[in-house]
């Protein structure tokens, strides 16, 4: 492993702080996490009116920069942060943006994206599964149990009643072969997580506000596959991420939006996942060569620069 001084700054919500640290663990052996504290004049402010400039932020100035360090960033607030920091440290940053920036990105040394994205620059790594800091465990599936993980309305889906009872459904459905373990997220309708807690079958659990990391790598590791809905390419990563087989559960099929279906299309070519059908059948897959390949390219374009590689172990 890596011996690079790695620091994560963000607004500290569990998605940025899920992609950052994920990230950071691919580099280094250890990293400090960094929220920032936007000033409120600024904080609904598109990206552009931004200004990079301690002013617009309550605590950066707290943040000291003494050796090499490598910087990764995610989120809107944190991009300006990221620019500040390495105009004032200047080649003591090598600064990392996670997602489209939205900015000229000549201002920092790597983005790394999605690759719906589209970014196609010198410096930019395109991803095809997002990244996160779930950890699983090895050896544990109980051939039993199904993870059934529900995300929640966003700008393309919107999670209808009917939508809704199609899940329940199906969950039902499950429940009469398998033990089903609900995942709900931050943005499934409390209407639809309060019907989940009515149905009295034993073998239908429902974990509310599971929201600890650690908590639900076990559980992703425990299932014997996992169904989920296909309105969060992040919880669809997280699911193919665990090794067990992962099935995209669709709904509201007119509002999938073409990069959606790009994604889609990629990951069922190489079996990382499969669209749900009531036959479902268990299998297994690796993401090792896919996880060493985004490792080395990540790793390569650090050592690149000729001040960082000499701290390589």
């Amino acid at each position: 492993m890596n011996t690079y001084k790695v620091i994560t700054i963000s607004e500290g919500a569990a998605g940025m702080r899920s992609q950052i640290e994920g990230l950071a663990n691919l580099i280094s052996n250890s990293y400090k996490n960094f929220d920032l504290k936007i000033k409120s004049v600024f904080k609904y402010l598109p990206i552009e009116l931004i200004p990079a400039s301690r002013f617009a932020y309550e605590n950066i100035s707290s943040l000291k920069i003494e050796e090499n360090t490598i910087l990764i960033s995610c989120g809107k607030k944190s991009v300006k942060a990221s620019v500040y920091l390495k105009r004032k440290y200047k080649d003591l940053i090598f600064n990392i943006h996670i997602q489209n920036p939205k900015i000229n990105h000549k201002f920092f040394d790597l983005i790394v994206c999605p690759e719906h994205d589209n970014l196609n620059y010198e410096n930019c790594i395109s991803t095809l599964l997002a990244i996160h800091n779930i950890k699983f465990k090895k050896n544990i599936r109980n051939k039993n149990t199904i993870n059934f993980i529900i995300g929640g309305p966003n700008k393309y889906f919107k999670f209808y009643q009917q939508t809704q009872e199609k899940i329940l459904n199906e969950i039902k459905f499950l429940s009469n072969e398998f033990k089903v373990n609900v995942i709900p997220s931050r943005r499934t309708p409390r209407a639809l997580i309060e019907e989940l807690s009515k149905i009295d079958n034993e073998n239908i659990i429902t974990f509310d506000d599971l929201f600890n990391p650690r908590k639900y790598g076990e559980l992703l590791s425990k299932g014997n596959l996992q169904v989920v809905t296909w309105d969060s390419i992040s919880m669809i990563s997280e699911a193919i991420s665990s090794e067990a087989g992962t099935f995209l559960f669709k709904f509201e099929e007119k509002f999938c939006p073409k990069r959606y279906l790009k994604f889609f299309d990629k990951i069922t070519e190489l079996n990382f996942a499969q669209f749900y059908n009531q036959n479902l059948k268990p299998y297994e897959i690796s993401i090792d060569e896919y996880n060493k390949n985004l490792k080395t390219k990540i790793l390569n374009k650090i050592q690149s620069n000729l001040r960082f590689s000499s701290i390589n172990a």
